[in-house]
Formats: structure tokens, sequence, C-alpha cells
């Protein structure tokens, strides 16, 4: 998979009030919709995972709590519905956000290139040539090293997985996607070691029983066609982010023993409740 390594745009999120049964037919629908709107039909389902990391103290989840947004996560894509692969790309990203607008900045690394990154070693010519369709080496050596800073000075380390399904619709600004089938695991090391994130044997901490969906532009406000698709399908806008919920189900599982569970716990209920959709 292809994309650029540096993404400013806004992001929203909305609940579509349909059981996750009914995302074919959903599908169905948008995809006979959408196209006079310029977003063509992404013709794959995705699996996608991504690993979120914080520190022993939780930080960022903290952050998040409070509105500021600061994600680290390793995420891969593979096809739903293939013989499990091994994962031989991984994206490293660093997400902010502020006032509904979503900065992301990226790079991809191949399995030994992650692992050098976790232990601190500088980029090698193969995480520069790796990216060089991204961007210049210069551009990939200063991201490599703002996350690699990010990760050693907090104390990074992976405590979460999250496990769904995504269809898309693309156009030339603004994209549409739809992701149902969400799970959350607890994630230690040990998950670099997976040769796939899809189709676990573990049983999950937790589901989210939802379908998301989620608008990206990067040009203005949120486009005059979004409010007819409100008007024609049972969209909410949700403020909702799948690490915090996630996380609110290690704390109640495997998770429960931290010293602030019971204090996350509420904060995340707390945050869950304000996010309920509305109408």
């Amino acid at each position: 998979m292809k994309g650029p390594v540096y993404q400013d745009r806004i992001e929203k999120k909305f609940q579509v009030g349909i059981s996750q049964d009914g995302v074919a037919g959903l599908w169905r629908e948008l995809s006979e919709y959408l196209p006079k709107y310029g977003l063509k039909p992404v013709n794959e389902i995705t699996s996608i995972g991504s690993v979120y990391f914080d520190n022993k103290d939780c930080d960022l989840l903290r952050y998040a709590l409070c509105g500021r947004l600061l994600l680290f996560r390793l995420r891969a894509y593979e096809t739903y519905g293939r013989s499990p692969e091994p994962i031989t790309e991984y994206w490293v990203e660093v997400k902010t956000g502020d006032d509904g607008r979503r900065k992301k900045k990226r790079f991809r690394l191949t399995k030994t290139g992650l692992l050098e990154f976790l232990e601190g070693r500088d980029a090698g010519e193969s995480a520069l040539d790796y990216n060089k369709k991204g961007a210049g080496p210069h551009v990939i050596r200063d991201l490599y090293r703002e996350s690699q800073e990010t990760v050693l000075t907090l104390g990074l380390k992976p405590i979460l997985l999250v496990t769904y399904k995504r269809i898309a619709f693309q156009g030339e600004v603004d994209r549409l996607s739809i992701d149902w089938d969400v799970q959350y695991y607890l994630a230690t090391t040990d998950v670099y070691d997976y040769s796939s994130w899809k189709y676990l044997v573990e049983k999950p901490a937790g589901k989210a029983d939802k379908v998301i969906m989620e608008l990206k532009c990067s040009q203005g406000n949120v486009p005059a066609w979004f409010g007819d698709l409100q008007r024609k399908f049972p969209i909410w806008e949700r403020d909702f982010l799948k690490p915090v919920e996630g996380m609110g189900f290690l704390f109640r599982g495997p998770q429960r023993y931290h010293r602030e569970a019971d204090s996350f716990r509420h904060k995340i209920e707390a945050y869950m409740a304000e996010s309920q959709p509305v109408g």
C-alpha cells in the first residue's frame, strides 16, 4: 500500500445506525449513491491491524481523555478473505489532533527495519530507499528521528491491538470509510512475532459492536454532499477513538490490576457516554 508520508486533514467520525450484518447492503447503496459526488468504491475489504503504544503511566491515553490527541501506532494492511500471509510491511504513524484537524506523519518499514527502529538505531539506507516514493531521504530521516524520539523519550511500548474490517470510497479530495468488526486485544512486544493480525485465535478483551464511518477531507469544511448522505441514511456524528474504548476493555480485563485502572475506567466511561450518538 502506498500513500503520503504527511497528512493534514479534517476527520469526522460517525456511527451508522445499522447492525454489522447490514454493512453489505449499505455498501451496495453507497456504491450507487456516491459516484455522482466523485467518490468511487475501493473494491476490496481491508483487514486493518493497529498496535497502539503507551507508557506504564498511560500518558497518551491521559492526553486523549483531556482532549489533546497524540497517538503512536503501528499499522498493517491485509486483504480480507485471503489466506493469511506474513506481514511484510508496517506503517509507523504519529497522529496529533486539534479542533477536528488531524495531522499524521508516517513512513513504512520492513520487519527488520521496524526492530532496528525500536532498538534506537539510525535510519539506514534500506529504510530510506524503501520510502523513496513517498518523500525525499531528508524528509524520511527527520520523520524517523522524530518518531523514534517520541518512543524512546516517553518510554512507549505496545499495549493495545485493534483489528477491524474496512471498506472505502475515494475521491480526488475526500475519502469515506466504514469500519466494522472492531476487536480489542492486549498487546505486548510479542505482537511483532505474529505473522498476521487477522483471524487471531485468542479471545479479544472486547468488541466495539458498532459500525463506524469516517469522513476525511483535506480542504475546508465538511462537504455539502455529506449532509445529503445524513438525510438519506441513519448517520450520527460521534466523537469516537478506538484506542480509548479499547483501553476501557483492558482496564476491565487484563489490565484491571493497573494502579490507575479504576480512575481510567471511570474517565473512559464518561468519555464514551458523552460520545453517544445524538438524533
